[in-house]
Parts: C-alpha cells; sequence; structure tokens
C-alpha cells in the first residue's frame, strides 16, 4: 500500500435497494481497495462483510417500498473504512455490538473486520461501518533486538546529538529506541509497528522530533499527535530519550523545537500526560512554561513502565497529570462553569493565566440540537475510550448510557468525556453526567475549538492514591480534588 495516502473518500454511491444491483457494488468494493493496494485476502474480508452489510439493507430496509442505500469506502491511516448507509425501517443495531452474535451474518461481519460501528442518525437514518487494518510487520520483522547491547545504560561517548523533524523512513530507528526505553510496554502499539506509525507521519496526524547521533541513529523522540486534522490543539507524547543519553538536556531541547513546530502549523496549543510514577516529567513541564490543568488517575494499564528508571513496580493502573502550554496567540473566551466545580475551576483558570470571561449559568434551560455528536476513540490495548462531544442532543444523556453499557461489556476500564465549555448545557448537563458515575478530572483548553471539561469514569478499578508522585503544592491541591471526587463516585 502507498503510505502516502492520507485519510480521503475513495469512492461514494447510491444504489437502488435491489439483490441484482448487488453485484455490481461489491465488485466496486473489491476494485478500489485492490487499486488502493489492499492485500487480496484482507480485501476478500471486507468484500464479504460488505455484502453482507448491504444485503441487510436490501432485504429487510424498505419491504416493498422502493429505497436506496449510500456505500463509501474511505482509506485512512492504516485501515480501510467501509460506510454503508440508508433510511430504511429501523434494525436493531445492537445486534452489531454483541459479543457472541446470534445471527450467522453478524457473525460473518465480525469475523472478516477488524471492528464494526454502527449508529441512528436522526431523521437521516442509520449507518453501519466497517473497519479493515492493514496488515503491517511489526518491530520483530523488521529489527534484531538481540543486537541491543546488554549494556544499554551505559552511558554513550561524548558526541553530537542533533536535532531536527523525523522522516518516515526512520520509524525502525525509533522502535529500537522505544525499546530501550519502555520495552514492550509503552500502551500505544502503533510505535512498534513501522510501518503504520510511517502512515501516520505521512498523514500529517503525527509530527516528530528526533536527536540523532554522529551515527544518525535515533536517540530520542517527541512527537505532537492529532486526533483529527482540524485540531488545533496537539498531545506532546512519546518523549523517549535513550538511556544512554540521559541527563544532556534532550528532552527540553526536543519540547522547544516542536512548541516552534506547533506554532508554524497553526496549532494554538500542546498538552502533555505527564506520568505519576515519578515527578521527573512534571518537573520536565513546568520548566518549559506548561501548567498543570488535572488528572486522570488510573488512565494507563500498569505495563507501561520506563526502563531502568527509579519506580515501584505493581498491579495498578497509572495516573497522570494533565498539562498545558499555549504556542499560539491567545483568544479570549468565554466558558460556563458547572457551579459545583467553580472554585476548582477558577483555581485552575488563574494559573493558566489566559483569556477567559467565565459565566455561570442560572437557567434550567438552553436549547439543544436534535442529534448528539460525540467523537469515540476506543484503545483496546488501553482498557479505555476517550469520548469528545462536540454538540449536545436533546437525548444527550441517554445516548451517553447506553455507549458506556457497550464499553462496560468490553471490559472497558476507563471513560474519559470531553465536555465543550464554551456550550452553557455543559455547566447544566454536569451533574446529569455525575449521576452516571463520571467525576472531575480537569481542564483541558482549545481542545475542542475551544476549552474542554474533562470527566472520567471507572469501571471497578483499584486506584491507590499513595502511589502516585506529584510535583508542585498546586499540583497537590488539583490531585485531592480529583480524588475527593473519585471517592464520593464510590460511595454511590
Amino acid at each position: 500500500m502507498d503510505n502516502d495516502q492520507k485519510s480521503e473518500t475513495l469512492i461514494s454511491l447510491r444504489a437502488k435497494a435491489e439483490i441484482k444491483l448487488l453485484p455490481a457494488v461489491i465488485e466496486t468494493v473489491r476494485k478500489v481497495t485492490r487499486k488502493y493496494g489492499m492485500p487480496k485476502n484482507f480485501a476478500r474480508d471486507l468484500e464479504l462483510a460488505s455484502e453482507e452489510a448491504c444485503h441487510n439493507v436490501i432485504e429487510h430496509a424498505y419491504d416493498d417500498e422502493e429505497g436506496y442505500y449510500v456505500l463509501e469506502i474511505r482509506i485512512e491511516p492504516g485501515r480501510f473504512v467501509v460506510t454503508v448507509k440508508d433510511q430504511g425501517i429501523p434494525f436493531n443495531l445492537k445486534l452489531l455490538k454483541e459479543e457472541k452474535p446470534h445471527y450467522l451474518g453478524i457473525k460473518l461481519m465480525k469475523a472478516k473486520t477488524d471492528q464494526i460501528n454502527s449508529r441512528y442518525l436522526g431523521k437521516e437514518g442509520k449507518v453501519v461501518e466497517l473497519i479493515k487494518y492493514l496488515p503491517a510487520n511489526d518491530i520483530d520483522d523488521s529489527i534484531s533486538l538481540d543486537s541491543i547491547v546488554s549494556d544499554e545504560t551505559k552511558p554513550a561517548e561524548p558526541e553530537n546529538v542533533s536535532l531536527r523533524l523525523m522522516r518516515p523512513d526512520e520509524t525502525v530507528s525509533l522502535a529500537r529506541c522505544i525499546y530501550r526505553v519502555y520495552g514492550y510496554s509503552y500502551p500505544h502499539e502503533d510505535i512498534y509497528y513501522p510501518k503504520k506509525f510511517a502512515s501516520l507521519i505521512k498523514s500529517g496526524l503525527v509530527k516528530s522530533c528526533v536527536a540523532v547521533n554522529d551515527s544518525d541513529e535515533v536517540v530520542g523522540h517527541l512527537g505532537i499527535f492529532l486526533e483529527t486534522p482540524e485540531d488545533k490543539v496537539g498531545e506532546s507524547a512519546l518523549a523517549a530519550v535513550d538511556p544512554r543519553y540521559r541527563g544532556q538536556g534532550l528532552f527540553p531541547r526536543m519540547k522547544k523545537l516542536m512548541m516552534k513546530e506547533a506554532a508554524n502549523h497553526n496549532l494554538l496549543g500542546l498538552y502533555s500526560r505527564a506520568v505519576t510514577a515519578h515527578i521527573a516529567s512534571q518537573k520536565s513541564n513546568v520548566k518549559m512554561g506548561s501548567k498543570l490543568t488535572g488528572f486522570i488517575i488510573a488512565h494507563s494499564p500498569p505495563t507501561a513502565i520506563f526502563k531502568k528508571m527509579e519506580a515501584e513496580e505493581d498491579s495498578y493502573r497509572r495516573s497522570v497529570a494533565l498539562f498545558y502550554v499555549p504556542v499560539g496567540v491567545d483568544r479570549e473566551r468565554e466558558v460556563f462553569i458547572p457551579q459545583k466545580h467553580t472554585e476548582i475551576m477558577e483555581k485552575i483558570y488563574s494559573h493558566l493565566e489566559m483569556e477567559r470571561n467565565l459565566s455561570y449559568p442560572l437557567s434550567l434551560k438552553v436549547p439543544l440540537d436534535p442529534e448528539s455528536q460525540i467523537y469515540s476513540h476506543y484503545l483496546p490495548e488501553m482498557g479505555s475510550v476517550f469520548l469528545r462531544v462536540n454538540k449536545f442532543g436533546v437525548n444527550f444523556v441517554d445516548e451517553l448510557r447506553l455507549h458506556m453499557q457497550e464499553m462496560l461489556q468490553k471490559g472497558v476500564e476507563l471513560i474519559v468525556i470531553d465536555l465543550p465549555l464554551e456550550d452553557p448545557a455543559t455547566a447544566l448537563l454536569c451533574p446529569k453526567i455525575e449521576e452516571l458515575g463520571f467525576f472531575f478530572s480537569g481542564i483541558m483548553p482549545e481542545f475542542l475549538n475551544g476549552d474542554a471539561l474533562t470527566l472520567q469514569y471507572l469501571n471497578n478499578v483499584s486506584f491507590d492514591p499513595s502511589k502516585v508522585a506529584v510535583y508542585s503544592d498546586f499540583g497537590k491541591e488539583i490531585f485531592s480534588y480529583v480524588v475527593d471526587q473519585w471517592e464520593k463516585t464510590e460511595q454511590i
């Protein structure tokens, strides 16, 4: 596959819901996916799943009425997506989400795809989304870890270490560096698949800085990750410095370079999630001018550890401290504060020193959209799902409850939801959301084309606050508040 492909729609066709037209529609799926580099066996799987999804519409959506459906094929970094949308008779979409489906057709769709998403679109009908990931060689297929010497923490001899933007052809060298730092424990698995990570770089969703030695070997890395091309803030993540090169000030140098790069791409700021197994990352963020805005407790699986660093190993999920640093011109904004969290949010905004007008809505009603817009990012390897609310619909709380049930059935341990603070509905609906078991985590400036209120939910997760190392007095105050909110949910 040509990894230079960015996220784009390859074809969209409207077909009459007739069985005699189905072979032509499925032939399109076969030709388009093969034309754009999907291996034959993978294309065949997606073809079969698409045929079943279309067949369901033809057989069940319109009865004896004349109807149409739309099939769309998208290519995204590392995967193909086929969507089938119709405006026929509502179908029980919950059947697609059953772990052990009873219907043969649904079993086939699940067996031939890596992920199925489905949702109702109100008056627009319903849509089924079929996702098939491309094969990607992992780190073991590309390099021999035996070549990583056993004295890997021995300081390197003095040499020049230069910084520059990363090239897509350096992902194998980066994977070696990540192994030296994390072993195979880093929670975001894409880093161990060089081809996948290269496609993310080429798509523009990842911008990376590397530190390289005299041999052009990657010995440090810091990336900016975007969820969508429209995001105005990026996550500063995947910070790694080869143990042999620690103590040379590489992290702050890489951070400065990426702040300039973010500004050059018209981003407004960078946020980061600093580990709390030790205070080093938090301390570095503070020194670089980042401001603490909250904590997500039990954020990552306990497997995510630093090799050869002082950090107690245990079975607890690891918490992170949220930081934000502006890189562009601050914009004056109005934000609506939930009454329950007024005091702590005022303190965080004062700490951020940003141009914000704080409002406290008193009305019990605000206009809501007919349909909610909720973006979901499910990370099964982390046992987590991250939700971003762009718009509140009239049935938002019920929609969120159903989404929670679906995620909890999959064994998700952590749900994080970001709510738009520029919408007064956030302040007024916050109590209803917290009744579902969510609790306050912090604020993320400019995260939703405006500031976001971050809440989280823990699903039967053991958490010990004494295991969390917090760097600053301000951080300790915020952490204490978050823990207090969590403890209140535990008492319900």
